[in-house]
């Protein structure tokens, strides 16, 4: 196979692929925060206590990371479409279910259904846009694909608390199901493991057919290793310990923010002030602008200078909800929250990945989303249980101290000449 590397200037991001791995992570992330963040709602509706409905996101959070400890080495061997596939239908047993199942009770056997589909899916799904990206533009690729993700993380949060109001209790799940539905026809057409020609030349996925072409092998499907490497055996093949660069600062920040995107319906419900899904537009809205304005920055910049940057807005951010004086100034934190998690996820992520070889990227990532699910199912529970005695505005001060504790350690971990 003849290749032209005649091409000059960047190489092409904005694949058909890559497009439907964005919105595959866009999906499953408004998806099951609008879950989290509603079914707090739902369970008060109901009459539990608000540390039963932490318990629930610790429950999600914890089936959630041991399939994720499980998966990753399956989605290096086998491929990611079919571990999506997966994923999405257990994710919508666990959300259906709930109609057919409603009630306080069966909560905990239905979370543990989504918690299993949704790493699933958001762990096969982040490998694959690495796959498809082009080697020069990974960390910029990596911010937009973290993008969509992150979007999830305030997108669903207000999907979830404007259904949660709906007079049909269930209104969440049914709301919930029909963002799955659409999820898994998009996880259908994606087909670049049997259309590895049609990638950028660079992108690791039609490296590594182009590899096995001139090696006079049939190329058949181009993510498939022969097998795993024995240096991978055991407890490396599961756990990939180059990739704590990005998942130590990440397990720590999620504890943090863990407490708007769990709770901040139920905070402003205490201070009576309506309308808190604002808080969400307005943190997408920053999201997307710091993204889209700061282009490639994420390939040019040091992770030193942007983290620092992110757990400043961050503080900013749990400062103003602390004091809260209005409903007005709750809403505005919200930009600082978009801009603080628009950096600090896609940029530990990029460390994470950009730290490990290509063959390793599954369990790379599987680690750094089970910092994620960790940080985030710990800290609902905690934050719960910490709300129900103290109140919601010591839990303030204390997401505030997990970001600046995130950047303690991102500061001691960060390879000083990387810039990533």
């Amino acid at each position: 196979m003849s290749i032209d590397h005649s091409n000059k200037g960047k190489s092409r991001l904005w694949t058909r692929d890559f497009s439907i791995i964005l919105c595959i992570s866009l999906l499953a992330s408004i998806t099951v925060q609008s879950l989290n963040n509603g079914t707090p709602l739902y369970i008060d509706r109901l009459g539990g206590p608000t540390a039963y409905a932490g318990l629930l996101i610790l429950v999600f959070s914890f089936v959630a990371g041991i399939t994720r400890v499980i998966a990753g080495g399956f989605i290096d061997r086998k491929g990611r479409k079919l571990i999506m596939l997966v994923g999405a239908v257990l994710l919508l047993v666990g959300t259906y279910g709930a109609c057919l199942l409603p009630g306080v009770g069966p909560q905990l056997g239905l979370r543990a259904f989504q918690g299993i589909g949704f790493s699933l899916v958001t762990t096969a799904a982040p490998t694959a846009a690495a796959d498809v990206l082009p080697k020069d533009r990974m960390g910029e690729g990596i911010g937009y694909y973290s993008l969509g993700q992150s979007l999830g993380l305030v997108v669903g949060p207000a999907l979830g608390i404007t259904l949660s109001s709906f007079p049909y209790a269930e209104s969440l799940f049914v709301g919930a199901g029909v963002v799955v539905t659409i999820l898994t026809v998009l996880i259908s057409l994606c087909t670049y493991e049997h259309h590895p020609e049609r990638l950028p030349e660079t992108s690791a996925c039609r490296m590594r057919w182009e590899r096995l072409a001139r090696g006079g092998e049939e190329p058949g499907r181009p993510d498939e290793p022969k097998g795993q490497s024995p240096r991978y055996s055991g407890l490396s093949a599961v756990f990939e310990k180059r990739a704590l660069v990005g998942a130590i600062p990440m397990v720590v920040v999620s504890l943090g923010y863990s407490v708007p995107m769990s709770f901040m319906a139920l905070y402003a419900q205490g201070l009576h002030y309506a309308n808190i899904s604002y808080f969400f537009v307005v943190a997408a809205i920053s999201m997307t602008l710091v993204r889209f304005a700061g282009g490639s920055f994420f390939d040019r910049v040091s992770p030193r200078k942007l983290y620092l940057f992110s757990t400043a807005f961050g503080v900013t951010m749990f400062i103003m909800a602390y004091v809260a004086l209005n409903p007005l100034m709750l809403i505005v934190s919200g930009a600082f929250h978009g801009l603080a998690m628009g950096i600090a996820n896609p940029l530990l992520n990029s460390i994470a990945i950009k730290n490990t070889p290509p063959e390793r990227w599954g369990a790379a990532n599987a680690l750094f989303y089970l910092a994620n699910d960790l940080g985030v199912g710990s800290g609902a529970f905690i934050w719960g249980a910490v709300a129900d005695v103290a109140g919601f505005r010591l839990v303030m001060l204390g997401g505030a101290g997990m970001v600046l504790l995130s950047w303690i350690l991102a500061m001691i971990l960060f390879p000083r000449a990387n810039r990533a």
